[in-house]
């Protein structure tokens, strides 16, 4: 390193840059401190002969003549010409590499075991299965609790004990056989007539749904009371009156659910299956109930199988 420009680097930044306008240096203000150091002295060295009769740059030009110059020729650049922006040091570009490079792995370098232990603890860590089962049977719990619990604030309990009390006995089993039948007959004897139609719900994914009504008016006319008479006489009234007259249960009952099931297979047998009496009416009571003429005979039999197997639980 040249004298010359040691004395360029002990000065300060602002220092030089009254030096470049006083010496006529153009283009310097956005050069780094090494950088208009380099500037400054190629400059002075090249206007020695204008330069160095100045007091001020005496030092400068007194370290030159001291020291063997060692720089290549460069071109002459006078006061008004543009000076050229000189090369940035590969050795101070490289040294701000390496320390920016050592400033950036500093962190990593200095981390602990102790403080990688606590950046480990800091990170939620699943539960083990162990307690996943534990929580998903509370969970479980809770929710059974729950719905028991408001199950039991309402009447579908007792409801449903009421409905099950019901249909473990025969006269619950005649009954459901019956209704089985009536309700296949009114689709039959009471057709569904158009009412409306609810327009399409797109965020219930649902479309047009069509709203029928049971035709009430058909209760007026002939074709309701001759298939209802005649399904009435014949799965009911007959059987009943039978089941009244032939009585094996000795007065525990009014009628003898025995000779009800009976009465009412042999009525249907004659009536459906031999294709008796009724004409039309019969038609549409065996289009209408579940089965026909042999559903008919399937109810009778349930029913009497019931009354069998309760009259030998009663013995």
């Amino acid at each position: 390193m040249s004298g010359a420009i040691y004395w360029l680097q002990k000065q300060r930044k602002s220092e030089l840059a009254g030096l470049a306008d006083h010496v006529g240096l153009q283009n310097y203000e956005n050069l780094l401190k090494p950088d208009l150091e380099v500037a400054l002295e190629e400059y002075m060295r090249v206007n020695q002969t204008k330069l160095a009769s100045d007091p001020s740059l005496e030092p400068f030009f007194k370290r030159i003549a001291a020291s063997p110059v060692k720089r290549e020729s460069v071109s002459a650049i006078t006061s008004g010409d543009e000076v050229k922006k000189p090369r940035v040091r590969r050795q101070t570009k490289a040294r701000e590499e390496i320390e920016q490079t050592f400033s950036d792995a500093e962190p990593l370098a200095t981390r602990t075991p102790q403080t990688a232990l606590s950046f480990s603890r800091s990170i939620p860590l699943p539960p083990s299965p162990a307690v996943l089962a534990d929580r998903i049977e509370t969970q479980t719990t809770s929710l059974s609790n729950s719905v028991s619990s408001y199950v039991s604030s309402t009447r579908l309990p007792s409801a449903l004990h009421s409905v099950r009390a019901t249909l473990s006995s025969v006269i619950g089993i005649e009954l459901l056989a019956l209704f089985i039948e009536a309700w296949g007959l009114r689709s039959q004897v009471l057709p569904l007539r158009y009412l409306t139609t609810l327009p399409a719900a797109p965020a219930l994914g649902t479309g047009e749904l069509a709203i029928k009504i049971p035709d009430l008016f058909a209760i007026l006319t002939i074709g309701f009371w001759g298939p209802v008479g005649l399904w009435a006489l014949t799965s009911v009234l007959l059987p009943l009156v039978g089941a009244w007259f032939i009585n094996l249960t000795e007065g525990a009952r009014s009628y003898d659910p025995v000779s009800f099931n009976v009465v009412k297979a042999l009525v249907a047998w004659v009536v459906y299956v031999r294709n008796g009496v009724g004409g039309e009416s019969r038609i549409v009571v065996e289009r209408g109930v579940p089965g026909g003429a042999q559903g008919l005979l399937a109810g009778a039999g349930i029913g009497l199988l019931a009354s069998l197997y309760e009259a030998v639980l009663r013995k």
